[in-house]
């Protein structure tokens, strides 16, 4: 459905303001938008422009504060204190695990079963 910049603030629940602010960063026009031109919006390609950009801002947000715990939490520690030996085995398990998972998925193979292959194929 096309409708008019009032008519999509309405629909956001915004005002006018906020939907011009969404034009200059990059809100799909249908048509319009010079200088007396009606701006013409397309609902639902508005819709899945606003979706994208909100999931691309807390994707972001999330990113930042794990960059940033991880900073502070590697920092923290010294070697030879307990905060630090429990870093490193949680770390440790969370590595095990993931290899464990991969192993599962067939991503990654046991090097035993490549070495027996290869000796087999050898002594051919």
């Amino acid at each position: 459905m096309n409708v008019n910049k009032k008519k999509l603030a309405e629909i956001f629940g915004c005002d006018v303001r906020t939907v011009t602010a969404w034009q200059s960063q990059g809100l799909p026009l249908v048509s319009g938008g010079g200088k007396g031109n009606e701006a013409v919006f397309d609902t639902a390609a508005a819709i899945s422009w606003y979706a994208e950009r909100d999931a691309s801002i807390e994707n972001e947000k999330l990113r930042k504060e794990v960059d940033d715990l991880r900073a502070a939490a590697e920092s923290d520690l010294n070697p030879g204190t307990i905060d630090y030996e429990r870093y490193r085995l949680t770390k440790a398990q969370a590595d095990a695990q993931e290899l464990k998972n991969a192993e599962r998925e067939g991503l990654v193979l046991e090097t035993e079963l490549f070495t027996y292959i290869l000796q087999r194929v050898a002594q051919e």
